[in-house]
This record gives C-alpha cells, sequence and structure tokens, in this order.
C-alpha cells in the first residue's frame, strides 16, 4: 500500500533523517525523499499520487511552521491536504498540543512496533477525514483536542466563520473532495435574530 506514496522526511539532522528512513523503508515505502527545509521541499517534485511528509521535532520550530505553511498553502488539493506526521521519541502533553494546532495528522512516539506505526499511518487513506479553515489555521478536525483553546466553544456554536473539507487519501488517486461546507457566522446570527 505504502509503495505507491511517496515519503519526504523534513528534517536537517541526519541522524534523525537516516533512522526515520530506515523505519519507513521496513514499512513499505519505495520512495523516500530527504528534505532539508521549506526552500528544499519547493524544489522537490510531488511524483506520486500521495506524499507522505514525516517531521521531527529535531527541526527548528520556526522551519517547521515554514515547512507547515508551503505543505497546507499548496495550490493543489492533492498536496496541501498530505497527511503530516509527527515523529518523536517522547513528547510532553503540551508539545503534542503545540504540533496538533499546527495542523498535524498525526503524532507517532517511538518506541514502537513497525506494526503499530503502520496501522497508525493507514488511518490516512481510504476514509472520509474531516478538515477545517479558519483565519488562524488549516488542518484536520481538533475539536477533541481543543478544549483548552479560547475560542473552541466560539467556533462551537458557529459563531465564527470556517470552511469544512470532506476528504479521503488513496494511494492510487490521491486526495478526493468528497464535499466543501462555507460556514458564515453573519448568516447564523442573521437566521437567530429572525427567528426571535
Amino acid at each position: 500500500m505504502f509503495n505507491r506514496s511517496s515519503a519526504f522526511i523534513i528534517c536537517a539532522n541526519s541522524a534523525w533523517t537516516k533512522s526515520c528512513n530506515s523505519v519507513l523503508s521496513e514499512i513499505g515505502f519505495a520512495h523516500i525523499e530527504h528534505i532539508t527545509d521549506a526552500k528544499a521541499l519547493a524544489l522537490v517534485p510531488f511524483s506520486r499520487p500521495l506524499q507522505f511528509c514525516f517531521i521531527t521535532p529535531a527541526s527548528d520550530q520556526n522551519e517547521l511552521k515554514r515547512v507547515m505553511r508551503a505543505i497546507r498553502g499548496h495550490n493543489l488539493d492533492k498536496h496541501r491536504f498530505s497527511p503530516m506526521i509527527m515523529l518523536a521519541r517522547s513528547l510532553s502533553r503540551r508539545q503534542i498540543d503545540d504540533y496538533i494546532a499546527l495542523g498535524m495528522d498525526d503524532i507517532v512516539q517511538f518506541p514502537c512496533s513497525l506494526k503499530f506505526m503502520g496501522d497508525r499511518l493507514k488511518r490516512q487513506l481510504c476514509r472520509p477525514l474531516k478538515y477545517f479553515e479558519t483565519d488562524t489555521y488549516f488542518g484536520p478536525d481538533r475539536r477533541r483536542h481543543a478544549e483548552r483553546e479560547a475560542d473552541h466553544q466560539e467556533r462551537r456554536k458557529g459563531e465564527a466563520d470556517y470552511r469544512q473539507y470532506l476528504i479521503q487519501r488513496d494511494p492510487f488517486e490521491g486526495v478526493r473532495m468528497l464535499d466543501i461546507y462555507d460556514h458564515q457566522a453573519s448568516q447564523l446570527a442573521g437566521t437567530e435574530a429572525e427567528a426571535s
């Protein structure tokens, strides 16, 4: 399954890159690219239907944000909705929350078995996934992780604008857009005012 997808390891640390390369080869990725930063990412062809982007905490935080913007801001959906996976040895709850807030699709912590990691990566494939786009966020549905956000309740009540995408990733077809929903808070407010 993974042999039809590319794996981009985005990290300047050569030790991490080598370690990740060996794990991803074992899982079945036949095409693996090593990318040092967001500028280098722009030069790499997205040649397969689907690209998994693997990031590590060894990357500089500002560079990590640039990489996220480069992928999530891509003009083609098949790249914009690439699965972004954080590979880490150990992270605090705060770090996990911070990476989720950036728009990561998943975080896999080592040590873990190859089967566990493969199963986690398969979650990104062949099933409908919700993505949200707001003024400050673009990424997978993170509502279960957003309990501590100041604007979380506001968004749950529909008091802020957002766009919701329903996508499905397939190693043969790439990303399929199943649905797009635009929520306009001003229209909701107008409807509620008319009802009262």
